[in-house]
């Protein structure tokens, strides 16, 4: 693996290794509302996302890398992740964390397959955005993160 590979390795690995431990603090709070705009989501909700966008983010970069793309020009983002949380409803938060467990062990082990220059293919992502791997991996760890730090400070779990 190339050292730029690694850092956005390390990252990744970070930003999940931040989510597991407020996740591991949630207790019996699952069905507790996280935003109060928007899709109001409670916990496990936004854990399901989570889940979905985490694979969803493995496919897309995979196709990029093949010279594939995955998002259609008429994708609609916030109806799309409406409609795969209403779609996973009955998902138990154990049942989701186990998936993004495997989606992030898929994407290490792509990772260690590529090279730097596979980094630098660009493609459509769900934001409509033109962005190249390396950022969608930038977005991956940043939505982690981001959605991490909303739970604890809903739940006021300190990390």
């Amino acid at each position: 693996m190339s050292e730029r590979i690694a850092t956005h390795q390390q990252k990744l690995d970070g930003a999940r290794d931040y989510l597991e431990r407020v996740l591991d603090q949630v207790g019996d709070r699952w069905e507790t509302q996280v935003y109060s705009e928007g899709a109001n989501w409670t916990v496990r909700q936004l854990l399901i996302h989570l889940s979905v966008s985490d694979k969803g983010h493995n496919r897309m970069m995979m196709a990029i890398a093949q010279g594939e793309n995955t998002i259609p020009d008429d994708f609609d983002l916030e109806r799309f992740n409406r409609r795969s949380v209403e779609k996973q409803a009955e998902a138990t938060p154990d049942g989701l964390r186990t998936a993004l467990r495997a989606s992030a062990a898929e994407r290490t082990e792509w990772l260690a397959t590529c090279d730097d220059a596979t980094l630098d293919k660009k493609g459509r992502h769900g934001s409509m955005r033109i962005l190249s791997i390396a950022e969608i991996l930038d977005v991956i760890a940043g939505h982690d993160r981001t959605h991490g730090q909303d739970i604890a400070a809903i739940l006021g779990i300190n990390i």
